[in-house]
């Protein structure tokens, strides 16, 4: 017979083997939440400061055309990025290969890249112009590029390592671009020294942590993948369309402000000051992606139907967007707009009002973006299309007739009116879909 003590001893060792195993997967939770906190709060303030450094040490003229160039460098992101990132790092069960998304990932980089030529060379724009948007084109690639190792990292549940790498990556590309454009005052030297800078990065950090950590094997073959890069292209594309629509919706009344510009309806700066003040609707939008770590623990809770732990991670997701949205909205109203010109080195006091309607355009974006990560999960993103569509259709409609007739109040309230429908479009279609889903499981 096995003695009273005996058993106790092993009952001991199998209770401190469970803590240390807790313990451990807690430290790794929290490895995770950090180092993507870091990694997603520098990759968003990357923006910010590009533009703070343009507007600094550039002329207006010169920081007007950075503007436009950075915007629709993030437009055309969205082309090589094509929301894969959203598929791959959801996609626990390993539907698709490391090997075909890096594959599919070359491939939508190739139609970025062209796509960014033909645009330049249809608006018309001079050989100075166009150069400098190709090459910030060029850094958002690279950027691209990176992302399809980052969601590989983020899918074996190390967010940790994805945070490092946009981390390091957007402080020594900031601190690069910095630097050159103090020293040289040359806008195009320092986008040349960024593209050249981040192409480094990327095989000091992306493939050498792929390599060392995941012992990552991946041939570049599109020929030889074509069959699961157009499913993983087929569904992506809902997500695609609704990602570039939303983008552009957020550069059209920038795009709009360059062709009023070009013909002479507005002075010098307007582009710099209006880009300076939807930064910050800009960074919210990113800053969600804080709350990264938590949508791979919803597809979790999702598939192994844990639906009341499922439901409550959604409600606190929007709770706490709101109660924050409420805040940032309170502060900007308060001091946002002397914060900004003091910080850019220019007076924007008199859009006081325009400010805190983007802000508040911004947080109906971030609450229609918390209904969009939950539709993936579904795996009925393309629902959604019905929102993107006639958000992008309401802008298109409104923001050419808003911006030339109240310039930067003009762009502003447009941007209202696009988010507050893409919110209540998304959430209509939200609604719809959970009714069914529960139906079915019921």
């Amino acid at each position: 017979m096995i003695s009273k003590d005996k058993v106790s001893v092993k009952c001991n060792k199998a209770k401190k083997v469970n803590i240390s195993n807790r313990e451990s997967l807690n430290s790794s939770k929290k490895q995770n939440y950090v180092w993507n906190l870091f990694g997603t709060v520098s990759s968003s303030l990357i923006s910010v400061v590009l533009l703070l450094f343009a507007s600094r040490f550039l002329d207006s003229h010169h920081s007007d055309i950075f503007s436009i160039a950075y915007a629709l460098g993030q437009q055309f992101f969205v082309l090589g990025y094509f929301q894969i990132r959203n598929m791959q790092s959801t996609d626990i069960q390993e539907k698709y290969s490391f090997n075909s998304y890096h594959n599919t990932r070359i491939l939508t980089i190739m139609m970025m890249i062209i796509t960014s030529v033909g645009y330049v060379i249809i608006q018309g724009y001079d050989l100075y112009k166009s150069v400098i948007i190709l090459l910030l084109v060029l850094y958002r690639a690279i950027d691209a590029y990176s992302d399809v190792f980052q969601g590989y990292f983020q899918q074996q549940n190390r967010s940790d390592l994805a945070g490092k790498v946009q981390f390091y990556r957007s402080w020594t590309c900031i601190i690069f671009f910095g630097f050159s454009l103090l020293l040289t005052k040359s806008l195009m030297i320092s986008s040349i020294i960024i593209c050249l800078i981040n192409l480094i990065l990327t095989v000091v950090l992306d493939y050498r942590i792929s390599i060392r950590i995941f012992n990552t094997k991946f041939f570049p073959s599109i020929s030889k993948d074509i069959s699961s890069i157009i499913f993983i292209l087929r569904e992506a594309f809902p997500l695609f369309i609704n990602g570039f629509v939303i983008t552009y919706v957020y550069n059209e009344a920038k795009i709009d402000i360059d062709l009023l510009l070009s013909q002479g309806f507005f002075s010098n700066g307007i582009q710099r000051d209006f880009n300076v003040l939807f930064m910050p609707v800009f960074v919210l939008s990113l800053l969600f992606f804080v709350l990264r770590p938590l949508t791979t623990q919803l597809s979790i809770y999702w598939y192994e139907r844990k639906y009341e732990l499922f439901y409550k991670q959604i409600y606190i997701l929007f709770t706490t967007m709101t109660v924050l949205g409420g805040i940032i909205i309170g502060l900007g109203y308060l001091i946002g707009t002397e914060i900004l010109g003091f910080v850019y080195g220019i007076s924007l006091i008199e859009y006081k009002i325009p400010f805190v309607i983007l802000l508040t355009g911004g947080i109906l974006n971030v609450l229609a973006l918390v209904i969009d990560i939950v539709m993936t999960i579904f795996r009925k993103q393309s629902y959604l299309v019905i929102a993107y569509i006639t958000t992008f259709i309401m802008a298109k409609l409104l923001t050419m007739t808003f911006v030339k007739k109240d310039g930067i109040l003009g762009a502003s309230l447009s941007f209202l009116i696009s988010m507050t429908i893409f919110l209540i479009t998304s959430m209509l279609t939200y609604i719809w879909v959970n009714h069914n889903e529960k139906r079915k499981r019921s």
